[in-house]
């Protein structure tokens, strides 16, 4: 039944004094109440949770009244209702049992914003928040929902002089990517060039980053992965080592270090030969030397070429002349 307000009136009729009583429904002076949601999508990561906003206003409290959430393209549509001051999940449809929920003590203020928990790629799209006992009001709100990609990879592919190469790649990303390089202050490092694969067959992105840094007072350096369209990041570090940023030898000294190689190889090549030659020549003398005593041991005076008689063990020193 609706309520009435009573306005009394006051007429002027020729023969006295008239009374004139008016009954007027309130909600002639009541103020509607609008369902607001949110008219940027809402962005959600796999595997997270997320809110999809919804509000009374102006503020009135919801404990009372039907609260609705559903996706028309599903069958059945209801993500989630509310009804008679308790959650209904007899109507729900299956894929949201046990990953929705209203905030039950911010009924009382007008907020009937529903809870989504461990998001999955088919949750992405378009919710209502309906609210039948407030004249049929609903709002739409969009939900965008992004992969969780794993974090890029870091790592050193070239040095050069004073300077060192780095590859950042990311890859399994279901939004356009944005990959950056950032210094230990948070400076961000220009690329040498990029290399973005378009979406492979389940549509997923690969991006691949060169950018060639300069040693630093940590040498730390990190690489950065951002999928805007859902505002989600992700990250990997490095360290540097001290030994990958040294100076390469000028020509001039690669020159001379290579004569100079040339030059101590040559003297210790002609040192090894010559040690070499010298140890064969006496062994060679040494053979020669007891070759040479034996024969003399082995020979007589008169069969001796030279009639030279070689006094034997035993014998007397003597005087001997020629034949």
């Amino acid at each position: 039944m609706e309520d009435y307000w009573m306005r009394a009136a006051v007429g002027w009729p020729l023969n006295g004094w008239v009374l004139c009583l008016f009954l007027i429904p309130t909600s002639f002076f009541s103020v509607t109440v609008l369902v607001v949601g949110s008219t940027d999508p809402v962005r959600g990561i796999v595997g997270g949770d997320v809110i999809l906003p919804c509000f009374l206003r102006p503020t009135r409290s919801a404990v009372e009244e039907s609260v609705e959430w559903q996706r028309p393209v599903l069958e059945p549509k209801e993500v989630h209702l509310y009804r008679d001051r308790s959650d209904d999940n007899v109507l729900q449809n299956p894929s949201y049992s046990g990953r929705t929920s209203l905030f039950s003590e911010e009924l009382k203020n007008g907020n009937v914003s529903l809870k989504l928990t461990n998001v999955k790629h088919s949750d992405a799209g378009n919710y209502t928040c309906y609210i039948p006992t407030l004249g049929h009001q609903k709002t739409t709100i969009e939900l965008y929902v992004g992969g969780a990609a794993p974090r890029p990879w870091l790592s050193i592919v070239e040095t050069k002089d004073k300077e060192v190469v780095l590859k950042c790649e990311a890859e399994g990303l279901v939004y356009k990517p944005e990959l950056v390089l950032l210094n230990s202050k948070g400076t961000i490092l220009p690329a040498d060039e990029s290399t973005e694969r378009p979406m492979d067959s389940e549509g997923l992105y690969t991006v691949t980053r060169y950018f060639t840094v300069q040693k630093t007072a940590t040498n730390m350096f990190t690489c950065q992965v951002q999928q805007l369209e859902i505002k989600h990041m992700r990250e990997t570090r490095i360290r540097v080592p001290d030994k990958m940023f040294q100076e390469e030898c000028p020509l001039e000294r690669k020159v001379g270090i290579g004569f100079l190689g040339a030059v101590v190889g040559s003297v210790v090549g002609a040192v090894v030969v010559f040690l070499f030659m010298r140890r064969i020549a006496e062994e060679t003398n040494g053979g020669c030397a007891d070759s040479g005593i034996a024969l003399l041991e082995n020979s007589n005076v008169k069969g001796h070429p030279n009639g030279v008689r070689v006094s034997q063990p035993g014998e007397r020193d003597s005087q001997h002349t020629l034949d």
